[in-house]
């Protein structure tokens, strides 16, 4: 009888010598880039080798091989950061880096365009300031993802960042291999045992992701992990709704692969939820696909065998019976911009507005000099949030004028200074560094908006979402317009999610050059100024009205605005 077939990953990792490979040697190499092999362990170490695309095709017309780069992506839990860290966070960017800051929307941080050479050091700092990268990337729990101010905010009971900690402490991995290659041996836990008791030799068939919502506010998306975690509050902490199953990313015009929302599964007590996370985790590296990485994911194993079965096999695991989840509906996403009031008295916070969450330097606006200068002077606390968004609190009351005043000196604007539409919008950096990219999404996205505003439509609250690929790092089969690159200046556009991010939205135009986006998105907002019901969001009008009916409808725009104008 034949072996079990596996993937060309999964007999990587499992020679990989418990995630060490020949990454070591390879940094002791003159070469600009490291082998296959090691290519596919670095993502474990938070580290992404890329190349940059801009310059691709001029060097293969030289007979050069690719200018290597790469990608090291931080691991913060709820995307907390302290003064210290984030003042590391810039000193790696202008030392290692290409000058800019990337919050990503699992509050991470990315640097872009770091040279092999300069690996090691940005690593080393950041371990000075207790960041890690270990599991930022590869096979295994990314970082683990909460509402940013749960613990903060006025009238909370929840402290979701908590228990994004303990989830992720749970959930990491035992290997010394990332000390010992980028630290000198030096470690920042004090486990001695190697074993991955949880993961196994080969760790999970695929990434795996972890989001910790609030009833009060779904910016994290919680439908769209592997484990969705939902708070069920009265005057305190009763328990969580787990979900199970959710994920977006895909493949083009290939059936097999879709995106899925995550199912309600149990409700626990907050004594079992860590077992019970890492029973579900557990289970994926059990029964995930690991002849197949396309259909790797969890949501593939909950769809074909129905949730009932997972549960049962959760109870078994566990050795106790599930309780059903308790009734919570989401209401809401919230930006946290602009200033609140927190639950300690006399201390604010300020929710600032990066667009597509890249902190850097322009004419406008010198928001990356000025947050640094405004940290080091007013050493506020740093979240950042799943909106690609950034979050400055313990400001005290009697200094918010003069933060304000700062705020203005480095054109960091308020979010009333942004439309709703801008504010509401996100891309993923796609080109020139994401190898996965077929389309622009960050360096694009921004025009896209100016040319709607220039239009009239910057009023309209519509969220809105581009990738680059279907990977859909910026969630957009969620957004009520999602637009995901397909080939160079082309995308696919995807109408009907709604704002709370709890349905999918559906296809309604394939390969749209980019040329036509503003044209069509226009359109669509004109049928839905003139159609909808009152106080109806896009996303449910456009669900309401149907992909077809709108695609007919759109069809005869022209005339349609005619017989408007005339009423």
């Amino acid at each position: 009888m034949g072996g079990i077939q596996k993937s060309n990953v999964e007999i990587i990792k499992e020679n990989s010598n418990g995630l060490r490979g020949s990454i070591a040697e390879g940094l002791r190499k003159e070469t600009d880039h490291f082998s296959h092999e090691d290519y596919q362990i670095l993502k474990f170490h938070g580290i992404y080798q890329q190349d940059d695309r801009d310059l691709r095709q001029q060097l293969k017309k030289e007979g050069k091989d690719k200018k290597y780069i790469f990608m090291i992506r931080t691991k913060n839990p709820g995307g907390e950061l302290s003064p210290e860290q984030w003042e590391v966070l810039n000193e790696i960017s202008d030392q290692c880096a290409d000058g800019t800051l990337r919050i990503t929307t699992r509050q991470d941080i990315q640097f872009h365009g770091v040279g092999k050479k300069n690996l090691k050091k940005a690593i080393q700092l950041l371990n000075s300031e207790q960041i890690s990268t270990y599991g930022a990337c590869g096979d295994g729990n990314r970082n683990t993802v909460a509402c940013p101010v749960s613990d903060i905010r006025k009238e909370s009971s929840f402290d979701g960042q908590k228990w994004a900690k303990l989830i992720t402490e749970q959930l990491s991995y035992k290997s010394k291999a990332y000390y010992e290659v980028w630290v000198d041996g030096e470690r920042i836990t004090t486990q001695d045992d190697e074993a991955e008791t949880i993961y196994g030799k080969t760790y999970l068939p695929r990434k795996f992701k972890i989001g910790i919502g609030h009833p009060d506010d779904n910016c994290i998306d919680v439908h769209t992990h592997d484990i969705g975690i939902v708070p069920v509050l009265s005057e305190r902490l009763l328990g969580f709704n787990l979900m199970v199953g959710g994920g977006l990313g895909t493949t083009h015009r290939q059936a097999k692969t879709y995106p899925r929302l995550g199912d309600p599964i149990a409700f626990v007590e907050p004594a079992r939820l860590l077992d019970a996370v890492t029973r579900i985790v557990e289970f994926q590296r059990d029964h995930g696909d690991r002849a197949d990485r396309k259909h790797a994911r969890l949501k593939y194993v909950v769809e074909e065998w129905g949730v009932q079965r997972v549960r049962k096999e959760l109870e078994a695991r566990l050795g106790y019976e599930l309780s059903g989840p308790k009734p919570v509906k989401l209401k809401n996403i919230d930006h946290h911009l602009g200033w609140h009031e927190q639950n300690t008295r006399g201390l604010w916070y300020v929710g600032i507005f990066v667009e597509n969450g890249r902190v850097k330097d322009t004419k406008e606006n010198r928001m990356k000099k000025g947050l640094r200068e405004i940290v080091r002077n007013f050493r506020p606390g740093i979240r950042l949030t799943p909106l690609q968004d950034l979050v400055l609190t313990n400001i005290p009351e009697g200094k918010i004028e003069e933060l304000k005043t700062e705020l203005k000196r480095y054109g960091i604007k308020t979010e009333k200074e942004y439309s709703p539409l801008r504010t509401s919008s996100m891309a993923c950096p796609a080109l020139p560094t994401c190898g996965l990219a077929l389309a622009e999404a960050e360096r694009y996205l921004p025009s896209l908006i100016d040319e709607l505003e220039k239009r009239g439509y910057g009023n309209k609250d519509i969220k809105m979402r581009m990738s680059g690929c279907p990977n859909s790092c910026s969630r957009p089969p969620v957004a009520e317009i999602g637009i995901i690159g397909t080939s160079p200046h082309k995308y696919n556009i995807y109408l009907g999610g709604n704002y709370e991010g709890t349905r999918l939205n559906k296809l309604f135009e394939e390969n749209a050059d980019d040329s036509m986006l503003a044209d069509r998105i226009s359109s669509l907002i004109d049928l839905y100024n003139h159609m909808k019901n009152k106080d109806e969001r896009f996303g449910d009008f456009c669900d309401r009205t149907g992909i077809e009916t709108i695609k007919s409808m759109i069809n005869e725009i022209g005339t349609i605005k005619i017989s408007w104008s005339q009423r």
